[in-house]
């Protein structure tokens, strides 16, 4: 989950900062620097998707065994 919210803040950061920045300062006038705010968010996805990579918690190694059922009890799926 956490990592889902870090990718949406990458993404949609900068241009809630400038919107949030332009209501404080009311700047009505002005035109949106979208292409600006497109590449600072592209910048912020490319490093939040290397941070999220290099500093994973699973080895590559690992078998993943997905959710069942045993027992009428659903057991969470499993990383060994």
């Amino acid at each position: 989950m956490i990592k889902k919210i870090i990718l949406l803040v990458a993404i949609l950061g900068p241009f809630g900062l400038y919107f949030l920045y332009s209501w404080l300062l009311k700047l009505e006038k002005k035109k949106i620097p979208i292409v600006k705010l497109s590449i600072a968010s592209i910048i912020l996805l490319i490093v939040a998707l290397g941070i999220l990579r290099f500093y994973g918690d699973f080895d590559p190694n690992t078998k993943y065994s997905p959710a069942k059922y045993e027992d009428g009890e659903l057991k969470p799926a499993e990383n060994k």
